[in-house]
């Protein structure tokens, strides 16, 4: 009971994509689109049963294992209570905000069922410029755990190569947040794909070959 009540705000986020079915299960059509192109156009179609609630279902299946990991964590008893306790946030802060973004992508895709044109690439990109900029930030004070974060041998190695290479991790997310804005531009929106992917490649293999350097000038010094 008492982990209701401190969840309450998870469980309302959680509750709205299904509420949102029920109330327009009649008049959903019986054939609802799964897939989209890179412009958004349906290119595959399932049955209402599943196009309305796989995805509803998949974000409380990410809930509870992002509510499960820290707990098996097999270091996790040995961390001091500072940093239990900020682990703790940063996960809670994550897996509330993931799945709100997936709850409002939810409801979406119903309401394209009833009006093909709603402007859900607007919502998208905006809704994971925000991701990535709270990431980011949660990125730069992240303490070294087994499931979080920019994991790599070097990383797990060293406390402060961890820390570092987290700080400008977490600034390269920001960024990155702030370029997918960029993609609402109409000059933009063309190469919308390609600007992601080079960013999200950007994010990616910095980090782990800054983790790698700053490794060896420790091991040198």
């Amino acid at each position: 009971m008492k982990t209701l009540r401190k969840e309450w705000l998870q469980l309302l986020i959680l509750a709205v994509p299904f509420c949102a079915v029920a109330l327009l299960w009649d008049k959903l059509p019986g054939q609802m689109p799964m897939q989209w192109d890179a412009n958004l156009h349906p290119v595959y179609y399932e049955p209402k049963m599943l196009a309305a609630l796989v995805l509803p279902c998949t974000n409380v299946a990410i809930a509870v294992l992002m509510m499960v990991l820290p707990r098996i964590d097999p270091r996790f008893a040995s961390y001091d209570a500072e940093t239990k306790a900020s682990l703790w946030h940063t996960f809670s802060v994550i897996r509330r905000t993931t799945t709100l973004f997936l709850s409002i992508v939810a409801v979406m895709v119903l309401l394209m069922s009833f009006h093909p044109a709603f402007p859900l690439t607007p919502i998208l990109v905006v809704g994971l410029a925000v991701l990535l900029m709270i990431y980011g930030n949660l990125l730069t004070k992240l303490r070294p755990n087994w499931f979080f974060g920019i994991r790599t041998p070097w990383t797990m190695e060293s406390r402060d190569v961890w820390v570092k290479t987290h700080r400008l991790g977490g600034r390269l997310m920001i960024g990155g947040g702030f370029c997918f804005l960029v993609l609402l531009a109409p000059p933009i929106q063309p190469y919308g794909v390609w600007v992601v992917l080079a960013v999200a490649a950007f994010m990616a293999i910095v980090p782990v070959i800054y983790s790698y350097i700053v490794c060896a000038r420790l091991r040198r010094g």
